[in-house]
């Protein structure tokens, strides 16, 4: 299955409450799993970015659909990026 580079950074609302993140990580990994997406490591970061999430999942449908439903409810952005193994990458150049 294809792996996504999911790079998050929280909004003003995000971040109003820190109390809900653990509440709100459980909501995303339930939101995930009923995608289909696995995910297969979840970091928060110094930096730019706020949470750096590495998923499988089936398709990039499924990717962009769990994009849209976090991004409705106004307290996260997100930019998804494609990942392949550099291995695999190597036999593509």
């Amino acid at each position: 299955m294809p792996h996504f580079i999911r790079l998050v950074t929280f909004t003003e609302k995000g971040i109003s409450d820190p109390l809900l993140s653990k509440s709100r990580s459980v909501e995303f990994k339930k939101e995930a799993e009923n995608l289909g997406i696995k995910i297969l490591a979840e970091y928060a970061v110094i930096g730019r970015y706020d949470i750096v999430t590495i998923v499988e999942a089936p398709d990039i449908q499924s990717v962009m659909k769990l994009s849209v439903i976090q991004g409705k409810k106004g307290r996260t952005r997100v930019e998804t990026l494609a990942a392949v193994p550099v291995t695999e990458f190597e036999e593509i150049i």
